[in-house]
């Protein structure tokens, strides 16, 4: 998930400037706008709903600080950057009233701007999540409270309903956590458990569906889902992944299609019989799953491998002074959101056996928190290097199909944004990172292409200029010339003539 952003400078080589360095780096945003003052910024958060704002202090009409003032009254969800200098520090730190997160001093370093603009993206995709994670509580809260004919005020019934209905009513039954093959204890049992409610959260942020659960008990989960063949489908993943991974077997109890509130009571009753009074505690997977999974994502999305492997590190740390037991869970959780992110929001990267982390097999064997622990250590190296080869090889494979692109198109127009489209990155990022991988940029790189094959046909026939000009993409032979001479220090008609005379 990208996040939107708008550039605020009146100066406009300066805004040009940062808007390439963002785009042309993987930082989590996408500028989605510019505007040359507050006036201008004002309009343009109105148009392109930016998550996130660069601007100047010092602009004329309305400068920096009365922008980040009428942010904070029409649009508090949108941050704040404060371009500064020196001069300005004191008056600018008064935006931090308004909610500026954050400063950035002219003239700054690169290292400096990418710590800002990495620090405002993680910031972003976390409150991004709580948002979620908190609507997602109130929701299946007032699922719970549906289920157990408990008392609800009106309009949250009413929106409830509008929100999920219709939709299907149905109970996942575990047939046992205990199987014969396995000596398991009780405690292994809780983290079989775990396991099982964290499979069906995966699947269910895989397939995108629609859907609600909570555990009755252990061994029983209460669904809601879109009815049809999206919801059918999770239902059949779900089966096939709990048996495949943790060796567990389910069956679906469909108790029908709700359209109102009061239900949703009248249909569990019916199969519950009052055996179960609502008191159950939600043991599913906690919040800091969901959290570690997006601070380990935008660090992803940034490339920013030295911080990754920090939080890593900090978080085997936090399990190392656990138990046993809850050691085993936490590095079940790692290991679990490594194969999330895997199967749901970097299905391109080819991981094998991605799905297998789901199955606590493998941690339920190890007797001791050394073992685990190091065991651990290991599955972060194996994630980290496999993103760090990934990155390696995406940037190889752009210039290599860029190099590709121009031998069958040179002839032709080839401008950077056209190559750029072609390779699918934005212009920015696809100049820098061709200068990067081939020492040249990519201007002069096309201009020696085409001189090397104007040498093949300056000796291998006898072609004008102007047509020798054409044939290699030059749009006349003047400009032919003169970029042919700027790389061979000869014109082509010397280097024609010095051919022949050679080989006589």
């Amino acid at each position: 998930m990208m996040g939107k952003l708008l550039v605020v400078d009146d100066e406009i080589w300066f805004r040009e400037g940062l808007v390439q360095l963002i785009s042309s780096n993987q930082l989590g945003w996408e500028v989605v706008g510019e505007a040359s003052d507050g006036e201008e910024a004002m309009d343009a958060v109105e148009l392109y709903e930016p998550n996130l704002i660069i601007t100047d202090i010092n602009m004329p009409l309305m400068d920096g600080l009365a922008l980040t003032e009428w942010l904070s009254r029409n649009h508090p969800d949108v941050k704040v950057i404060i371009l500064t200098g020196y001069r300005d520090f004191e008056y600018a730190q008064r935006a931090l009233r308004y909610g500026a997160v954050e400063f950035l001093l002219k003239p700054f370093s690169l290292d400096e701007a990418y710590r800002v603009l990495r620090k405002a993206y993680e910031q972003f995709r976390l409150q991004s999540l709580a948002v979620r994670v908190k609507e997602q509580e109130r929701q299946t809260k007032l699922f719970r409270a549906a289920v157990f004919g408990l008392p609800c005020d009106r309009p949250l019934r009413e929106e409830w309903e509008q929100r999920w209905s219709p939709a299907a009513f149905c109970l996942l039954q575990v047939h046992t956590y205990g199987l014969p093959e396995k000596n398991y204890t009780a405690k292994d049992i809780g983290l079989l458990h775990y396991a099982a409610t964290n499979i069906l959260e995966e699947l269910l942020q895989r397939h995108q569906t629609r859907g609600l659960y909570f555990p009755l008990r252990k061994e029983t989960f209460a669904f809601l889902l879109e009815p049809g063949p999206q919801g059918e489908a999770y239902r059949s993943d779900v089966q096939q992944a709990l048996q495949s991974f943790i060796g567990i077997r389910t069956s679906w109890s469909e108790l029908g299609t709700i359209c109102q509130f009061d239900d949703l009571a009248g249909l569990y009753e019916q199969v519950n019989h009052g055996q179960n009074d609502g008191a159950v505690t939600d043991i599913g997977p906690a919040g800091d799953s969901r959290h570690l999974k997006e601070e380990l994502l935008a660090l992803l999305v940034t490339s920013d491998f030295s911080a990754l492997e920090q939080r890593l590190a900090e978080y085997l740390e936090e399990a190392s002074a656990l138990e046993l037991q809850p050691c085993k869970t936490k590095v079940y959780t790692l290991v679990s959101v490594f194969s999330g992110i895997l199967l749901s929001d970097f299905k391109h990267v080819q991981a094998a056996a991605t799905g297998e982390a789901l199955n606590p097999g493998h941690i339920l064997e190890i007797q001791t928190a050394a073992e685990l622990l190091a065991w651990a250590k290991e599955k972060c190296c194996e994630f980290v290097n496999l993103f760090v080869r990934w990155l390696d090889e995406q940037r190889d494979n752009v210039v290599i199909k860029a190099k590709q692109y121009l031998e069958g198109n040179y002839q032709q127009t080839c401008s950077l944004q056209t190559v750029a489209a072609y390779v699918h990155v934005t212009p920015n990022y696809f100049s820098n990172l061709f200068k990067k991988e081939t020492g040249i940029s990519f201007t002069h790189y096309v201009s020696q292409l085409r001189i090397e094959k104007a040498k093949a046909l300056l000796k291998g026939t006898r072609l004008r200029m102007t047509e020798i000009a054409e044939q290699v993409g030059f749009d006349n032979s003047s400009y032919f010339a003169v970029v042919f001479k700027q790389i061979t220090g000869q014109s082509p008609r010397a280097f024609r003539k010095q051919y022949i005379e050679e080989n006589k």
